[in-house]
């Protein structure tokens, strides 16, 4: 009873981490339960029996495996004309906007106009952008009447090129301007293999390096 009293009259431990974070945690640790990834495991043992029976029944009723795939075949067609669209876009976007950096970060210092420089070279990089990761594969898709998965292909890829192209040039233009070289110092600029690894990591901010 005396312990009883003593608890009733002590103010609650507020020290208590929040109920979210708890949650968060559970959350992250959800897989790491044997019976969460039994169920995992389960769904997949179903989905392989689904396709075996499915299999099996044709086979027993029309005597032969009937593998319907000339679906995925019209829809991933042209995949010649895909690959040489994909790699005039990967070209482009690896090299002209890298390059186009460094020609504007060597001459921005000493430069009598930086603003004119700064607004003809993004005028000219927007006018190519444009035309190559604009209009290009737009006609690509249309010229040639890819089909729909392929249409998707090239479409996407010409959405994330943009995307990394932006993010490369609104990362790496303002710290440039701000580092004013030493006499006699060339401007840093990022490296080259920084700029490809970053084309095909999945991120959209640009950084020189990311966390391992």
């Amino acid at each position: 009873i005396d312990r009883a009293l003593i608890d009733s009259v002590q103010p609650p431990n507020h020290s208590q981490p929040p109920v979210n974070g708890k949650k968060t945690k559970q959350h992250s640790d959800l897989f790491e339960i044997n019976h969460i990834r039994t169920i995992y495991h389960m769904f997949i043992a179903v989905l392989i029996i689904f396709f075996l029976s499915t299999l099996t029944v044709d086979y027993i009723d029309q005597g032969r495996l009937v593998l319907e795939f000339d679906l995925l075949f019209f829809a991933f067609g042209k995949l010649g004309t895909v690959t040489w669209a994909w790699i005039i876009m990967f070209v482009y976007t690896l090299c002209v906007p890298y390059y186009t950096l460094v020609l504007w970060g060597s001459l921005y210092h000493n430069f009598p106009s930086k603003l004119g420089l700064s607004l003809g070279t993004g005028l000219l990089l927007s006018a190519i952008q444009t035309c190559v990761l604009g209009l290009f594969p737009v006609y690509v898709v249309i010229h040639y009447q890819l089909p729909p998965a392929s249409r998707f292909i090239v479409i996407l890829e010409q959405i994330r090129f943009l995307m990394k192209t932006y993010s490369f040039i609104r990362e790496t233009t303002p710290v440039i301007m701000k580092n004013t070289p030493k006499e006699g110092e060339s401007p840093r600029f990022p490296t080259f293999s920084s700029y490809l690894y970053f084309l095909f990591c999945p991120t959209l901010i640009y950084r020189e390096s990311y966390p391992r």
